[in-house]
């Protein structure tokens, strides 16, 4: 009993804490910093923006889970300095989509550089709620562009795979080898066709696509003789592997 309630008022202790110390911007003598909690022992820890102007510098009100600010020349993700970005133009596009006068970009997987090489500002659109976007010219899975995808055709499938009216893609991986028209979508790594099976886009051998199926929620797969991992045959079907994935 006592170990409970003093488990529970540390809980309590600890989140009044994280709701006294919350991340963000301040500013302090004239200067710029960055407020974040050191996830090792809890403390809040302050990084000083050198290039912020603190005259100029305001907030970037966002949804997301990271912290946008700006100067009047200079445009910043938590403590980062975005490089090549306009501050003047900047703006959302749809989540972690941004663009501006120059180009677009995707500020969930990058600290300073999250341009989107050679995306057109202008007629850029995002899939709805997938990392999958478009302009005039090309097809992009999150920083990367498709290999000659049909920009008029895409259409996406699921939050891993796409397809234009020629061919599947995973991510940004094209399948050149596999049948259009038999392709079927197995998981989120596995795809197959009437005679072949796939691993993103990796040709997985000896699996019989009349049986394969997935299994689990990782890169695991069996057919009706073997089992796989990633696009490697493992061998006959082990007892061990019955039990924890074909409930045997």
């Amino acid at each position: 009993m006592k170990k409970s309630i003093h488990s529970s008022i540390t809980l309590i202790l600890f989140t009044l804490f994280l709701t006294g110390c919350q991340s963000g911007y301040e500013e302090e003598q004239g200067k710029i910093y960055y407020k974040w909690i050191h996830g090792g022992n809890w403390t809040m820890e302050k990084t000083l923006l050198k290039d912020a102007d603190a005259v100029s510098f305001t907030t970037i009100k966002n949804d997301l889970n990271i912290h946008l600010g700006k100067d009047s020349n200079h445009v910043f993700k938590d403590a980062f300095l975005l490089e090549y970005v306009d501050a003047d133009t900047f703006k959302q596009v749809d989540g972690y989509y941004w663009r501006d006068k120059n180009g677009v970009y995707l500020l969930q997987f990058c600290s300073t550089d999250c341009r989107i090489k050679s995306a057109d500002p202008e007629t850029f659109i995002v899939f709805k709620g997938y990392n999958w976007a478009k302009d005039r010219n090309n097809i992009y899975f999150e920083l990367k562009k498709l290999r000659e995808a049909n920009t008029d055709s895409f259409v996406v499938i699921d939050k891993d795979w796409g397809k234009d009216n020629g061919f599947y893609y995973y991510h940004e991986l094209k399948l050149d080898s596999l049948n259009y028209d038999s392709a079927e979508v197995v998981s989120p790594y596995y795809i197959k066709d009437k005679k072949n099976v796939f691993f993103r886009n990796k040709l997985v051998k000896g699996a019989n696509p009349k049986t394969f199926t997935a299994d689990g929620v990782g890169s695991f797969g069996h057919d009706d003789k073997n089992m796989f991992d990633w696009e490697k045959n493992k061998g006959p079907i082990t007892k061990q592997y019955r039990r924890t994935y074909l409930a045997e």
